[in-house]
């Protein structure tokens, strides 16, 4: 199982159009902290599932990142 699996399974499950999801509650899903770089780095966190292996979790199941407070929260938004 890749680190960020259960985040693409809580995302495939939750049936919302849009999730905002704090810092705590994604490093909850996934068991683990997040790196530092998800902290300081909004490229972290971008939609390039072909360079980030963590966009991978949420573009598999129809999701891309919409907004970021570094450090807070993420919001993830269904695609088309």
């Amino acid at each position: 199982m890749r680190v960020y699996d259960p985040l693409m399974k809580y995302l495939d499950e939750c049936g919302l159009q849009t999730v905002t999801l704090t810092y705590p509650e994604i490093e909850k899903i996934i068991d683990r902290e997040l790196p530092a770089t998800a902290y300081k780095k909004r490229e972290w966190w971008s939609n390039n599932d072909q360079t980030h292996s963590q966009s991978a979790a949420w573009s598999d199941v129809g999701y891309k990142t919409c907004s970021i407070i570094l450090g807070e929260s993420v919001t993830f938004e269904k695609k088309g």
